[in-house]
């Protein structure tokens, strides 16, 4: 281990005993409080005790398990922002969002919430549950990704897999972390670059900085505007120039890396980097559907739900 790397760990590590003995601190101190005051309400938060923080376990790939496995191998205890203070959104988590612009559509995208039951396909859910062991990993040690530049390249020839919902998924826990990025899709660089061609007022070279600059990427959908030799020099100026400032990106595709529509070999050459770019494949079903069905069985069960209520009134109970 080099020295440079070994002085981090000890960093790391004595950081992390401060926060351990300031939680356990405040922990006891709340106790004694609680001791001296037994007739007096608690207003304080259960979970966390006032502390604002909170003991978690975690497996390898960064799934929660219960207090119950903390001793359990393969099981790691962190200390995280409690639920109490999450609940409250401070101005910079507000602005991190509207950097990231994340579609609205997967706002609310998290490691939680990914389902991999709709999923039927022979090896389809073994794909998925591949994809979000990887994505759980990557955000578990986003520090060593961060500093080693790496990223991923996500991909499906099936659209409607599950791509965009895992980048997005991504990038909404990063951001609930602390840690800003910026999410946009491949056509969306490309026509705010075009734009700027007609409008004196826009900057082209500002505008592809403005992809270079954040600490993390995210494209979605590379691939899908391709054919033409400006759209090879932007997207490669973008991806070269992150590539030498070893910032990591992101990548969705329904193109293999191998079978991307560019001319421009160096783009692919980029890309094939295994040491900067982990390749996750998705499954080769669409889920599309199935998550419209879904959205439609919660707004039935809600019309239910009204009506029922109503009902109640009517009849006064």
């Amino acid at each position: 281990m080099s020295q440079e790397r070994e002085v981090k760990r000890m960093s790391n590590s004595s950081m992390t005993s401060l926060i351990y003995s300031a939680v356990q601190t405040m922990e006891q101190q709340h106790e004694e409080w609680k001791k001296n005051h037994p007739d007096e309400q608690e207003e304080v938060c259960p979970i966390c005790k006032g502390t604002g923080l909170k003991r978690i376990y975690r497996d390898y790939y960064g799934h929660e398990r219960s207090w119950l496995h903390r001793n359990d191998p393969g099981t790691y205890e962190y200390i995280e922002p409690c639920i109490c203070v999450k609940n409250i959104p401070s101005q910079k988590l507000i602005n991190d969002k509207s950097f990231a612009n994340v579609p609205g559509l997967y706002k609310d995208a998290r490691l939680d919430n990914f389902r991999i039951d709709i999923y039927n396909k022979l090896g389809d859910k073994e794909a998925a549950t591949s994809a979000i062991q990887h994505v759980g990993f990557y955000i578990t040690h986003y520090d060593e990704m961060l500093t080693n530049g790496i990223g991923m390249y996500i991909w499906s020839a099936q659209k409607g897999s599950g791509k965009s919902r895992l980048a997005s998924t991504i990038s909404n826990e990063l951001t609930l972390k602390g840690y800003r990025n910026k999410f946009a899709s491949a056509s969306t660089i490309l026509s705010e670059i075009q734009a700027a061609w007609s409008d004196k007022s826009q900057d082209e070279y500002k505008i592809i900085k403005n992809y270079i600059k954040p600490n993390l990427l995210i494209i979605d959908d590379f691939g899908a505007r391709s054919g033409q030799a400006w759209m090879d020099e932007k997207f490669f100026m973008i991806l070269d120039k992150r590539y030498q400032d070893n910032k990591p990106t992101i990548i969705t595709s329904n193109y293999s890396i191998e079978k991307l529509p560019f001319n421009d070999q160096r783009i692919l050459d980029r890309l094939q980097d295994i040491d900067r770019f982990v390749v996750v494949d998705m499954p080769k079903e669409s889920v599309r559907d199935k998550a419209k069905n879904g959205n439609q069985s919660l707004y039935y069960q809600m019309v239910q739900a009204e009506r029922e209520r109503r009902e109640k009134e009517k009849n006064g109970t």
